[in-house]
């Protein structure tokens, strides 16, 4: 594991309620076949990337478990990539912005950071509002849209969205719901 996920500076991310140990449950029990040296590689990574580029960890593990299960060589039938579920151009564009010489999508520690990395960006573009960071996400910008455009009329929403995004949306919300309750 890198040394920077074994920091005090990672230490400090965490409130009362939270702790490393909740973290790895979770992974844990979203992916049982995943070994104890993966669940800690998985989580120094989100604790570390998420601490850097200022998102919450449980937002990014929220993400992951519905993106990928914390399947590491996850392939979607369009072309996303890894735990994160990173489309090649995306994960392009990321990189170039880290300056990053070299990635690959189905690497852990670079999948996340660019995951990360693009949450945070989405974060900013939208001024926090979770329901167009996931829309955008999942989705791409249209999607994001749609979702401001009828976001107080769920039938109209419903009608025009991808159905994929709608639920995708409340799934990570669920997954973020469950890590803050439950572990």
């Amino acid at each position: 594991m890198d040394e920077v996920a074994n920091s005090k500076v990672v230490l400090t991310f965490f409130g009362k309620k939270d702790s490393p140990e909740k973290l790895k449950k979770f992974i844990g029990s979203v992916n049982q076949k995943l070994s104890a040296a993966d669940v800690e590689r998985f989580s120094g990574y989100i604790l570390t990337y998420s601490k850097q580029y200022d998102v919450d960890y449980k937002l990014v593990a929220a993400v992951i478990a519905q993106e990928s299960k914390f399947k590491v060589n996850a392939k979607s039938r369009v072309g996303a990539l890894g735990l994160m579920q990173v489309m090649p151009t995306t994960g392009k564009n990321v990189a170039q912005k880290l300056k990053l010489s070299h990635h690959n999508l189905l690497d852990p520690k670079d999948n996340i950071q660019i995951g990360v990395k693009f949450i945070s960006m989405l974060h900013k573009e939208y001024k926090g509002d979770i329901n167009l960071m996931l829309a955008h996400y999942n989705g791409g910008y249209r999607q994001a849209e749609l979702y401001k455009t009828f976001r107080y009329f769920e039938l109209l929403r419903l009608l025009t969205m991808h159905y994929e995004t709608f639920d995708y949306v409340k799934k990570v919300k669920a997954n973020y719901r469950k890590i803050s309750r439950e572990f």
